[in-house]
């Protein structure tokens, strides 16, 4: 991310604010969706955080003030949503688990917003059918048939799209061979 990017988005440009988004955006929903399980939920605090970031967009002068603003901001909204759901056993124990995560550094988050980000790469860069076929499946929570039928595909094609695209994905992570490393000291 580049200083003239983080000048314009202080500036209030629009087409920086979606730059900014584009790239943080699936890291910032993964990491609320480890603790809400509703997705919608997750969905609400993620776009709501990167509301409050436009709000407060002049006081950003770096990518990581950015990134940690983010970050926090994001996790006090999800203590804040498993605090009002805290009749739960379960949201209780997320809720623990959620605090604890002080210890989370932020070199941690940067290298899982990183993998996220080189996924998100690789996912555009599939062919159109593969990449329908790997969202329906994997962001949408659709079965096999379900999709096959949706595309009007045979049920093997969709294996087939599904292990192409998953293996393009594997390829790329296994180029940056630094982030595998990192990944597995982590």
């Amino acid at each position: 991310m580049t200083t003239d990017l983080i000048r314009q988005f202080n500036r209030g440009h629009q087409a920086a604010f979606t730059t900014i988004y584009d790239c943080y955006q699936p890291a910032i929903f993964y990491f609320v969706k480890k603790f809400i399980p509703d997705t919608a939920e997750a969905e609400d605090i993620t776009a709501e955080t990167f509301i409050k970031l436009w709000k407060r967009r002049e006081n950003f002068d770096n990518e990581r003030s950015i990134a940690s603003f983010l970050h926090i901001t994001a996790r006090n909204a999800s203590i804040d949503w498993l605090r009002s759901e805290k009749k739960e056993v379960h949201n209780r124990q997320n809720l623990i688990y959620l605090l604890s995560q002080d210890q989370y550094t932020e070199f941690q988050e940067d290298i899982k917003g990183e993998v996220l980000r080189l996924i998100k790469m690789e996912i555009d860069r599939l062919p159109l059918k593969t990449k329908q076929v790997l969202l329906m499946s994997y962001v949408e929570g659709k079965s096999n048939e379900e999709i096959a039928q949706l595309l009007n595909i045979r049920n093997q094609s969709v294996r087939n799209h599904k292990a192409r695209a998953l293996n393009l994905i594997r390829l790329a992570i296994i180029k940056n061979k630094w982030l595998i490393t990192v990944m597995v000291i982590l």
